[in-house]
């Protein structure tokens, strides 16, 4: 962003400069009597044109703050969401592990009457000791999901986060990219007013292959993620 800021302010000071010039030179031309209003309508057009473009950059600017914000406003809201699972998924944790301490109570409630209801406490005994065992097995396996799923959510958080910054940065260098290509093109026209050179083709074509690059990491993040999107739905 600093650097389109840095851009636009150095076009506000080329149409400062245009219309400086334009004027002074139409000062000119009126004392000297030698009218060149060809020239002065070139420099017109040259100055809407310039105008035209500062507006663009402007909006392109708007747009990219606002897809950070919403990209930025959907992390924030999936981590929230994802949260709050876990949350959920540890009170139930909680509820078994107070299930289980209530069982082995009683458990040991039936124990000391032992001597009197011996033959009830035998069937009684084996009945609580499976429940046990379920429930124990059953705590585990809710403790390893919940380790897991921890595991995989903040693995999922960051690659959203990567690819957020990802598309962030394909984004920038797509816009560059279009700069540097309509001073390429002024360059091949060989009619341009601008100060290009072969220079500028040479640095749009080097934009091209960053611009791959960067839609290649883009699209690798994304199958990373629906990867793993699959693997949390499988839990």
């Amino acid at each position: 962003m600093a650097t389109n800021t840095a851009k636009i302010n150095w076009k506000l000071s080329l149409i400062a400069g245009l219309v400086a010039g334009g004027a002074l030179g139409a000062g000119a031309q009126y004392y000297n009597n030698v009218p060149d209003n060809q020239a002065y309508k070139a420099l017109q057009a040259e100055h809407q044109t310039l105008l035209a473009e500062l507006d663009h950059e402007k909006t392109l600017a708007k747009q990219l703050t606002e897809e950070k914000t919403q990209l930025m406003s959907d992390s924030t809201q999936k981590l929230t969401e994802l949260n709050q699972q876990l949350d959920t998924q540890k009170k139930q944790l909680l509820a078994l592990n107070q299930q289980l301490e209530t069982i082995q109570k009683q458990q040991a409630q039936v124990k000391k009457k032992q001597q009197e209801q011996a033959k009830k406490l035998v069937v009684t005994k084996k009945k609580l000791d499976k429940e046990v065992v379920a429930l124990k097995t059953q705590t585990k396996q809710q403790k390893e999901v919940i380790d897991n799923s921890s595991q995989l959510f903040e693995q999922k958080a960051k690659l959203q986060s990567e690819l957020a910054a990802a598309q962030k940065v394909t984004a920038d260098l797509k816009v560059q990219s279009k700069k540097s290509k309509k001073a390429c093109d002024e360059f091949k026209s060989g009619d341009s007013w601008n100060w290009v050179s072969q220079k500028d083709c040479d640095k749009y074509n080097a934009q091209q292959v960053e611009v791959s690059k960067a839609e290649a990491k883009e699209m690798k993040l994304k199958q990373a993620l629906a990867e793993l999107n699959k693997k949390i739905g499988a839990q």
